[in-house]
């Protein structure tokens, strides 16, 4: 049977209700919560509200024992697919070279007022 063991860091903001930060998996995959960009106002600019979200991520895998490099695929959820550029170019920005497989969605709105939202999936790295 397969373990999981949540993941919990100061890092990254606390889960607004009952699910973890992200759990990892016998084998050392990382599962990612999908992370807002909680501690900037609702109002950011995208390109801010992606750079905190991802950067979320991001923290929550290293704590996992991931790094930025590790994560194998993430989904950014937007509330309207036309900030996609803007969105595109902060995701770059953060990721830099990496480039893991990826989804934007569209969704009709996000808790607190965000526009933006990221998840992920991750692998552990070996010591």
């Amino acid at each position: 049977m397969t373990s999981l063991r949540p993941v919990v860091t100061s890092a990254a903001p606390r889960p607004f209700g009952h699910y973890a930060q992200a759990v990892v998996a016998d084998g050392g995959t990382i599962w990612v919560s999908a992370q807002l960009p909680a501690g900037i106002p609702p109002g950011a600019p995208v390109a801010e509200q992606v750079a905190r979200a991802v950067g979320n991520v991001v923290a929550i895998v290293r704590e996992a024992g991931g790094t930025a490099a590790s994560i194998a695929r993430m989904t950014l959820f937007v509330a309207d697919i036309a900030d996609w550029d803007e969105a595109d170019a902060a995701y770059a920005r953060v990721l830099g070279a990496h480039r893991p497989a990826r989804a934007v969605v569209q969704v009709a709105g996000l808790h607190h007022g965000y526009r933006v939202a990221a998840d992920a999936v991750a692998l552990v790295v070996a010591p």
